[in-house]
């Protein structure tokens, strides 16, 4: 008998060191220490060209314009930016200014219309052409937008007019182009 009873004494032994073990880590620990790294990044939207319709443009087409319509300032084509899938972004603001290979109308390219060939120019519009803001090719006004959500738009409007010093005699027929860019910063 005296071999069951040696057996059971150091199974107790155990059993009271893994007690023991388990009382020490409770007590143990004061404080902790942690670290946090994120990468701070500007909210965005996706923009895009489109026609009044909504569909995605890259050439706002004016089809065939007359001279009479030139002189009376009568041809415009609405378009707008379209932002989506906007993240982080209250507002925004919009700029017109020439684009590659682009000048402003004028002689000393100082004119409110975006240049172009056979004596005319293109002017831009915030909202309704005459009764919105001119987006000055000389001055190059900066618009704000408020961006509520993930979405919004400005509506804008292109008008073929005259080009500065010109005089109607001065346009002639043939094709016309002009870049223009649209610089957007998120705010």
């Amino acid at each position: 008998m005296k071999t069951n009873w040696n057996s059971a004494l150091i199974a107790l032994t155990v059993s009271a060191g893994l007690y023991s073990a388990g009382a020490s880590a409770i007590t143990g620990t004061t404080s902790v220490q942690a670290t946090f790294k994120s990468t701070i990044g500007a909210g965005t939207c996706t923009a895009q060209i489109q026609d009044a319709g909504g569909q995605p443009i890259s050439t706002l087409g004016f089809g065939d314009v007359f001279k009479s319509e030139v002189a009376a300032k009568s041809r415009s084509e609405p378009f707008k930016i379209a932002f989506t899938s906007c993240a982080g972004v209250k507002s925004a603001t919009v700029q017109a200014i020439t684009g590659t290979g682009g000048a402003c109308s004028g002689p000393s390219s100082d004119g409110d219309a975006f240049g172009s060939q056979h004596g005319v120019g293109f002017e831009v519009w915030k909202n309704t052409v005459d009764t919105g803001t001119l987006l000055s090719c000389s001055t190059k006004p900066v618009q704000n937008v408020t961006i509520s959500g993930a979405t919004a738009n400005v509506d804008l409007a292109a008008r073929i007019v005259i080009a500065k010093t010109k005089t109607i005699a001065d346009v002639t027929a043939g094709d016309v182009t002009t870049p223009v860019t649209f610089v957007v910063t998120y705010q």
